[in-house]
């Protein structure tokens, strides 16, 4: 006996694009003691935000404490908030996968991620948020 798929003639257990992964980098320049805007479109093809990581770069002086700002991010046009967090100051951060915040957030096409990111600092920096991204491929 035939199933429904092979008597439509057409083979949907396989119609599923593989997936990958892709890093996206949100740049946002802070100033000293403000709040920064986030506003990223995401590509059409990104079907799920498996994680985050954020790096200090640009900096114009030393941090004295060692929380130094705060991030939240909206997802999937400001219907779900899947972080909040403190930001702490890392130096020398050379492997983003061992400071991933792990999460599993499944993404509308072409939404974007919003929030913002309050620098607690009195020290002015560029933050870079790493976006770990599953993909359809193309």
């Amino acid at each position: 006996s035939k199933s429904v798929f092979e008597i439509r003639g057409e083979n949907l257990m396989n119609c599923h694009a593989p997936l990958q992964e892709k890093w996206i980098v949100i740049p946002v320049l802070t100033a000293p003691k403000s709040v920064s805007d986030i506003m990223w479109k995401l590509p059409a093809n990104v079907q799920t935000v498996c994680g985050v990581v954020c790096t200090i770069s640009k900096n114009t002086a030393d941090f004295e404490q060692k929380i130094i700002g705060e991030l939240s991010l909206l997802a999937n046009n400001r219907l779900s908030q899947p972080l909040s967090f403190a930001v702490s100051y890392k130096p020398k951060l050379r492997r983003l996968d061992k400071e991933l915040l792990p999460l599993s957030e499944p993404i509308a096409k072409g939404t974007r991620i919003e929030g913002y990111y309050r620098n607690l600092s009195d020290v002015q920096y560029e933050l870079k948020l790493y976006v770990k991204c599953l993909i359809t491929a193309n």
